[in-house]
Parts: C-alpha cells; structure tokens; sequence
C-alpha cells in the first residue's frame, strides 16, 4: 500500500505512532535483506566452489611448531593469481624475503612471523607463537572455505540490519526536514513527528526495490540519485494526501 495508497499515508499521519513506524522500517529491512543475504550466499559459494582452488591448490603445506613455520617445498613459495601471475602469497622460512615492501603479494609467512596487509592499517604482523600448533595444508584451507561458504551470510546478516537499519533512520531525519520545506510549500498542516513518520514510510518502495535489484543483480545508473527522487517523490506523494480528504 505504501506504493500508491493515499488513505494509508493519512492514516500514518493521523494515528501511527513514531516508535512503531521506526519498527515497521525494522521489520521492512529484516525481510528485504533476506533475497541479499540469499545472493551473497550462491556468490560466496560459487567463489569457493570456483575460484578459490586456483589459489588453494598452488599452496604448500605448511608446519608452525613452537612458533616456527616450515615448509618442504623449495623456497620462497609463491601463490600467484591465476589470471596476472603477480604474487599473492609468499611462504619463505629462509630469509631471503621479510616483508611485504614493493611486493603485490597480500601475506608473507617467514619463519615466525605472519605478514598480511590491512587496507585501513596498512602492513600487520604476527607471531607464529600466538597462533599455537598447526599444519596449514589444502584440506586444512578447504574444511575452513566450506565452514565459512555455509555460514557467511548467517554471520553477516544481524551487522547489515543494524547497519542499514541506522542508515535508513538518519535518512528519515533528513527526509523530514526535506518534507517540512515542501508541507509549507504545499500549505498542508503537518507536525514533525508526523512527517517523521511519514518520511519512515516512504522508503518503502526505494528499499524493495533495491532488495530486487540485488537479488537479481540488475545494475542501475546512479543509485543514489534515482533513490533519493523517488523517496522524495513519495514524501511528496504523503504529505499531498494529507491535504485532500479522497480516498486512496
């Protein structure tokens, strides 16, 4: 209804209160982020199924004992992307590499240290000694890849809610300054909580449609834009049924 009703948007006006509206833009999210989470599950998934053995098959089997790695493959060992050949990871206990510098690998394991860069914090190391025992091999890798295929999209699922259900509540303050600009203009009686609420309804349709467009991985010209038109279109489109008594 939130698509072409006029009589819900009066009665959002006039009835609802602004805690249930903000649960209902909760409960829209929690659904709509479902066909997502369903499409990030068959991408992760195709990718381990696909991709990841090109990697993982080139990977040595790598022994850590009391903080010490060790490999019986000559050395340095370097897993290269398939498709450039450039270095991706480099296993070398010898010394003759010790770090990353100038290098498009991502990992460095030497002989007690694990290097891996951080694109917020640039190069990390660790210590083999705090990673304890263990033997780093192709069943090891693949055990780890299919433990996480199954449960990625489980794991992510509540930080994306909450993260859009923020976003989309920052969004609704702004929309309703947005609709406080066009109820004057539009001469309708409207309060803050009111537009509030109807900003909260709003959405609806924007955010439908992107749960469809990422599930069906349909690319759109400048999202942003064409969001924010057709939510502020649907304010409009709220706060117009506001000032007539027709039903929808």
């Amino acid at each position: 209804m939130a698509f072409y009703s006029k009589s819900l948007y009066r009665d959002i006006a006039g009835n609802w209160s602004t805690w249930f509206c903000f649960l209902y833009l909760l409960s829209l999210l929690a659904l709509c982020w479902i066909p997502g989470m369903i499409r990030l599950d068959a991408n992760v998934s195709a990718y381990v199924d696909d991709e990841a053995p090109k990697y993982v098959n080139q990977l040595p089997s790598i022994v850590i004992s009391k903080g010490q790695a060790s490999i019986a493959e000559p050395q340095p060992a370097i897993v290269k992307d398939p498709e450039k050949g450039d270095p991706v990871m480099i296993i070398d206990t010898t010394g003759q590499i010790t770090s990353l510098e100038n290098s498009t690998a991502t990992i460095l394991v030497t002989k007690t240290q694990l290097f891996f860069k951080d694109s917020m914090r640039g190069t990390r190391i660790i210590n083999l000694s705090e990673l304890g025992d263990m033997t780093i091999n192709k069943a090891f890798v693949y055990d780890w890849l299919e433990a996480f295929s199954e449960w990625f999209a489980i794991l992510i699922y509540p930080f994306a809610l909450l993260f859009s259900f923020a976003f989309r509540s920052a969004q609704v303050l702004i929309y309703t300054l947005i609709g406080l600009f066009f109820s004057r203009a539009l001469k309708v009686s409207l309060d803050y909580r009111a537009l509030m609420r109807l900003a909260a309804v709003s959405l609806t349709p924007v955010i439908i449609l992107n749960a469809l467009t990422i599930f069906f991985s349909i690319a759109i010209p400048s999202p942003w834009l064409i969001n924010a038109l057709i939510t502020t279109g649907y304010l409009i489109f709220a706060i117009r049924a506001n000032a007539s008594s027709a039903d929808a």
